[in-house]
């Protein structure tokens, strides 16, 4: 504890690239109560963490970095170690986005060699398969932490199984998001046309094929936005310009306003094959925007099946298209759909309601 009173937590990524699970980090940081705690980040310093780094910032949130140095070099390592020693803070929490991220855990055992005592990571994605490296690594480094944060009751499994974490250690928080207010538009008539939102990082797993595959089964009126950047932007610009769609698909690149773009929307539809708990899922129902979503891992916790939204199964184009015609064909199913979802957020999923949850993990080792 601070001369001040405060704790202060040292908030640890080593992310490449800013995307759900550096958000996570973001919403944290700002959302901490500063009268009791002193959050301050760390990151190696990665160009793809400037809008984190900018984000926090702008919160008040002091950042220390490695200057670009990977965690994992022995540069970069030194002047980590060097940051905790300096920082000395009361809880080091690392954000893991998957199990062989943020050096397969090596900031873990450098911030206990330089002195901390309690150790707390959030880990995002457990399901994801490792590989006899990151295995071996990460034996050595995570014994050392203290609790493991995870974002969905459905990783509890995926930790113990895949990763030996003990389940005396595992706490789950659901991600929350700062409420922006119900912002869904006016109930449509069931012949006008529907506007469709896919938003994320443009790769694989995220199902942008299927959800392109499904529109070929839906009438003209039906039209699709497709919002994010990744890998997959060239194919689905090849895709695009073959005219197969006819002009129903938009690629429209990175967006800043993402909440602005779900109030434009009449349903969001998350297609995809590998997520946890995705935070546009949360925005969408905090807007009142119903949701056709796979019925994936930690999907189910945010939306439920027939009330909140439609459940579909992974990669299939055929009840994809069929969800989003039910919808389309029933625009009271849509408004009261849109009610409950904006109903389970502020029950379950607000920022207040996460970042208590994850004070109450700090307080365990306090």
């Amino acid at each position: 504890m601070r001369a001040d009173g405060r704790t202060r937590i040292a908030l640890v990524s080593g992310a490449a690239y800013s995307g759900g699970a550096e958000k996570y980090i973001e919403l944290l940081a700002g959302g901490l109560d500063r009268e009791r705690f002193e959050p301050v980040l760390v990151t190696s310093g990665s160009p793809g963490l400037e809008s984190l780094r900018s984000a926090v910032q702008g919160e008040g949130v002091p950042n220390e970095t490695t200057g670009g140095k990977s965690f994992s070099t022995a540069r970069g390592a030194r002047l980590f170690s060097g940051i905790m020693r300096r920082l000395r803070p009361d809880i080091v929490h690392i954000n893991m986005p998957g199990p062989f991220d943020c050096a397969y855990g090596l900031p873990v055992s450098l911030a206990r060699l330089s002195g901390a005592g309690r150790i707390v990571t959030t880990e995002h994605l457990p399901m994801v398969e490792s590989f006899a490296k990151a295995k071996v690594f990460r034996s050595l480094h995570m014994p050392h932490v203290s609790r493991v944060i995870t974002v969905s009751e459905d990783n509890r499994s995926h930790l113990e199984e895949k990763h030996g974490v003990p389940a005396r250690k595992i706490r789950v928080v659901h991600n929350g998001i700062p409420d922006p207010g119900r912002t869904c538009g006016e109930e449509k008539e069931g012949d006008g046309p529907v506007n469709l939102l896919v938003a994320g990082a443009l790769e694989k797993r995220k199902g942008h094929i299927v959800i392109l595959s499904a529109m070929d089964r839906l009438p003209d009126r039906i039209r699709l936005s497709i919002a994010g950047e990744g890998p997959l932007r060239g194919r689905l610009e090849t895709e695009l310009a073959s005219g197969r769609h006819g002009g129903r698909v938009a690629l429209l690149g990175g967006v800043e306003d993402m909440q602005g773009l779900i109030s434009l929307s009449d349903r969001l539809v998350v297609p995809s094959r590998l997520e946890a708990t995705p935070y546009v899922i949360l925005e969408a129902m905090a807007a009142g925007t119903p949701v056709v979503a796979s019925a994936i891992f930690g999907i189910p916790e945010q939306v439920e099946d027939g009330v909140t939204g439609i459940l579909t199964q992974p990669g299939d184009e055929i009840s994809l298209a069929e969800a989003i015609l039910r919808l389309s064909a029933d625009p009271g199913l849509m408004r009261r759909m849109g009610e409950a979802g904006r109903k389970r957020y502020e029950d379950r999923f607000t920022l207040d309601r996460s970042v208590a949850g994850t004070v109450e993990v700090y307080e365990e080792l306090l």
